[in-house]
């Protein structure tokens, strides 16, 4: 624990790196299992059914394009290529300033990706996005042990004791996620969820 070296600025403890990117790959966890619960004691309208194609919930009502397992491992996978192409940007070291509005691109370009998915988990009946939202969290967790999610970590540490503002441009893109969840999207960055039309 630090001392206080100001009475301007008491702080005790100033979060490492890792911590803030545990805490946020938590929180996006717990977040989607709050929603799934949640989904689970809503009122889940017409019967879902099984599709013999995809072994997927689909609606009765909606002749939906992709089932939720789909459209949950299509986030799973938009993040992880999200994350990888970010660490390939970093590996070449660039300097904060020069890199930030490329990464700022990729970002917002993975945002819009993901948000066009969120709308179609958001058509499903209740049991199909819980199905959707579900496969997103197995591959948050899925990823926790792998080599480019490890590198990502390392280097998002490299950055994160210098320019602030570009340290939390490299967390953010541990939480794109929540950009397919709009229930979570709007609880936890209600501005965000409001500037892509999210009601």
């Amino acid at each position: 624990m630090r001392a206080v070296t100001s009475l301007k600025s008491p702080t005790l403890h100033r979060p490492r790196p890792r911590e803030l990117l545990l805490v946020a790959l938590i929180l996006a966890l717990a977040g989607m299992g709050l929603t799934a619960v949640g989904l689970a004691c809503s009122d889940p309208g017409p019967t879902p059914t099984r599709t013999a194609s995809t072994g997927g919930i689909t609606s009765t009502d909606r002749g939906l394009e992709r089932s939720p397992v789909e459209l949950g491992e299509a986030a799973g996978s938009l993040w992880s290529e999200a994350i990888q192409r970010l660490v390939q940007i970093l590996e070449t070291k660039p300097r904060p300033a020069a890199a930030y509005a490329q990464i700022a691109q990729l970002k917002e370009d993975y945002v819009q990706k993901m948000v066009a998915l969120g709308r179609e988990i958001a058509r499903l009946q209740v049991d199909g996005r819980a199905v959707a939202l579900g496969r997103i969290t197995a591959a948050l967790e899925a990823a926790a042990d792998s080599e480019w999610f490890k590198r990502y970590v390392t280097l998002y540490e490299e950055y994160a004791t210098g320019d602030q503002e570009f340290a939390v441009l490299l967390a953010s893109f541990n939480i794109l996620t929540q950009y397919a969840d709009f229930e979570l999207l709007k609880l936890q960055d209600p501005e965000e969820a409001a500037r892509l039309g999210i009601d």
